[in-house]
């Protein structure tokens, strides 16, 4: 039904609530892609790739009221071995939101304020994913309410009650997620922000706590830091991981920026055992490269990317990257 009133509000072209206001829609359109090639023994394969396509359309209907539409077109396995040979189209916002003077709303599949904050500071999500959605922290996006209030113009809050199952996933269980944030933008150039994300099951209770502070000393400089921590992964008792994110990103004339960034994924000890229950997926993470805008709707990027685990049985992983991001 949503995805039906969506539908007919883009084609309403002649629609409009005031002779003040003109209703209006535009298309949505991005795509992620790259050239990659491996640069140890154990890998040295050279691949293109497209990794993520976004199709759609938003919509203002009346000055407090707009919807949104936006299509994912990529694999939402992307642990399965066949992951990059198969594409699906699946819905990755269907939202109507209201918006009006500090409050925003907005109802049906909606991206979640888990890592939006942190994603804006690190600022190359066609490259990487942040640290809580590379290592699934939290989703990027879900079916249910979310609500962003303004306390003033450094102060807001955010609060959520969602599925928990994702975008890609219909509710499995009869058990809502409820998460809180709250940021705080202060005159110092600091940003700070406090997740919380708890999901309650019939076993054990999920729990989901995140950390911020983001520092920008000058306008072509900035620099973050984030924690995570996820108690009772999978509602597992005691299986909790954590980890923790520093980037940095430095612009220069012209459109040109360096930039890096360096990951540590943890999992704990359990009672009884000698090694970390999740030992085969934790280890540490850099990003390193150089990024030049070529267009206002186009980049691309030279980086380089390895990945350290943490169990000396498994190999370490580098790569040469070169990505390119299109938007509209």
């Amino acid at each position: 039904m949503l995805c039906f009133v969506l539908l007919a509000l883009v084609f309403s072209t002649k629609a409009q609530t005031t002779n003040e206001f003109q209703a209006s829609g535009k298309p949505v359109a991005r795509i992620y892609s790259n050239f990659h090639a491996g640069l140890t023994d154990e890998d040295k394969r050279a691949v293109f790739e497209i990794d993520r396509a976004y199709l759609g359309y938003s919509y203002n209907m009346s000055p407090e009221f707009s919807a949104s539409i936006l299509l994912d077109i990529g694999s939402p396995e992307d642990e399965s071995v066949y992951a990059a040979v198969k594409r699906y189209a699946y819905f990755k916002n269907a939202f109507i939101r209201y918006a009006e003077n500090k409050l925003d709303v907005r109802f049906g599949i909606v991206g979640m304020n888990h890592f939006k904050v942190q994603e804006s500071f690190w600022g190359y999500r066609y490259i990487e994913k942040s640290f809580a959605d590379r290592y699934k922290f939290g989703k990027s996006a879900d079916l249910g309410i979310i609500a962003k209030y303004e306390l003033s113009n450094r102060v807001n809050i955010d609060a959520a009650i969602v599925n928990g199952e994702g975008y890609s996933q219909l509710l499995k269980v009869n058990f809502f997620e409820y998460t809180t944030g709250f940021t705080l933008k202060a005159p110092d150039k600091l940003t700070w922000r406090f997740f919380v994300n708890y999901g309650p099951s019939a076993e054990k209770t999920k729990m989901v706590y995140a950390a911020f502070l983001g520092y920008e000393p000058t306008k072509n400089l900035s620099i973050a830091a984030e924690y995570n921590l996820l108690n009772n992964h999978n509602y597992l008792e005691n299986r909790n991981q954590s980890g923790y994110s520093f980037y940095s990103t430095y612009a220069f004339k012209n459109n040109w920026k360096i930039f890096g960034r360096y990951d540590i994924l943890e999992s704990n000890i359990l009672d009884n055992t000698t090694t970390p229950w999740n030992l085969a997926k934790d280890g540490t993470s850099l990003i390193a490269g150089v990024e030049k805008k070529l267009h206002e709707n186009l980049k691309i990027s030279l980086n380089y990317r390895d990945w350290f685990p943490a169990a000396a049985n498994i190999d370490n992983e580098a790569y040469l990257y070169f990505n390119v991001e299109f938007k509209l």
